[in-house]
């Protein structure tokens, strides 16, 4: 019974000293992550939602070390491949999620956009797929990257110009003239303007 121990022991001793080094988070082989929403080549206007999809894991708070369990970071624009070997940046193009989200809202300049979920451990270092080490970048456990346009919002007092500029307006200073037989009076009025009893449109 003591000798079981001793092995367990040692294993964890053994275990503890890789995650020091920093060695990569483990992936199941069937692990998938991916973006539900935008999808690829989608133009969007203003702020969106990003929705995160997981296959074969689960979603939990930065710090939790649960096996087969991580939280998502969203890569925006990143070119470089991400190193296993260091834990995942913090910054405007690495979005963490350490609260366990599944979605989050993003603003981004008008232009196009490349978008990636990277799956991070308790201690944000990128999943692995599989159980060798030495893994290409490839073999990161990330979701296809997307492209989406972000086209800037329409200012309301745009609109308005360019509305009070169009057909409609030009349509609404045309007048219609009344006769009134009893009267040699002729009433003019816009076609826009509510109708009374009694009148009709020419």
């Amino acid at each position: 019974m003591k000798t079981v121990r001793n092995v367990m022991l040692l294993i964890a001793l053994v275990l503890l000293s890789t995650e020091a080094i920093g060695e990569p988070a483990r992936a199941p082989k069937n692990a998938y992550l991916y973006i539900v929403s935008p999808k690829d080549g989608a133009t969007i206007v203003g702020g969106f939602w990003c929705v995160f999809g997981l296959r074969y894991m689960g979603v939990t708070h930065a710090g939790n070390s649960f096996a087969r369990s991580g939280h998502h970071h969203l890569l925006v624009d990143v070119d470089p491949p991400v190193d296993p070997n260091v834990p995942i940046p913090q910054d405007k193009q690495h979005i963490h999620y350490g609260g366990g989200q599944t979605e989050g809202f993003i603003q981004l300049p008008p232009g196009n956009h490349t978008l990636q979920l990277i799956l991070g451990d308790g201690d944000h270092l990128p999943f692995v797929i599989g159980d060798s080490g030495g893994l290409p970048s490839e073999s990161l456990l990330v979701s296809k990257k997307i492209t989406i346009t972000v086209k800037e919002p329409v200012k309301h007092s745009d609109k308005v110009a360019r509305q009070a500029s169009g057909p409609r307006s030009k349509r609404s200073l045309e007048s219609t003239k009344i006769s009134d037989p009893k009267s040699d009076i002729v009433i003019e009025r816009s076609r826009n303007s509510p109708q009374r009893g009694g009148e009709t449109r020419e």
